[in-house]
């Protein structure tokens, strides 16, 4: 599911990871769910990406934004290079208010990233 209000709802969730990922081929078979979750929304299997991506008018970004919006067990926070949500996460990392384990102000440009993580128990 998708996280929202990232950097005023971070106290809500746990187990940060961030994933970089270079590409839509690797986000498809970085994890067996997303290409069953791909094939459900675009009515072809994984395999058949190279030759049907052009029939897909949605971007890369949007593909992996639309994807892990339907992962029910994990939560997402999705940004790119100098987006208003990387913004805000440089922001909250020069505050101290989160660790990302990494220099969150020196990632790729041509990468999309996510933050996973899981929502605390009430």
């Amino acid at each position: 599911m998708l996280v929202e209000e990232f950097s005023s709802t971070c106290r809500l969730y746990d187990g940060f990871q961030v994933w970089e990922i270079e590409n839509l081929t690797a986000f498809l078979k970085g994890n067996e769910v997303l290409g069953t979750i791909f094939q459900d929304q675009y009515n072809f299997p994984v395999n058949e990406i190279g030759e049907k991506r052009s029939d897909i008018a949605d971007s890369d970004l949007i593909i992996i934004t639309k994807l892990l919006s339907l992962v029910n067990d994990k939560y997402f926070f999705i940004f790119t290079l100098h987006d208003e949500y990387h913004l805000d996460l440089i922001g909250m990392q020069r505050m101290k208010i989160m660790d990302f384990g990494i220099d969150i102000e020196k990632i790729r440009d041509n990468c999309v990233y996510a933050i996973i993580m899981d929502k605390r128990s009430s």
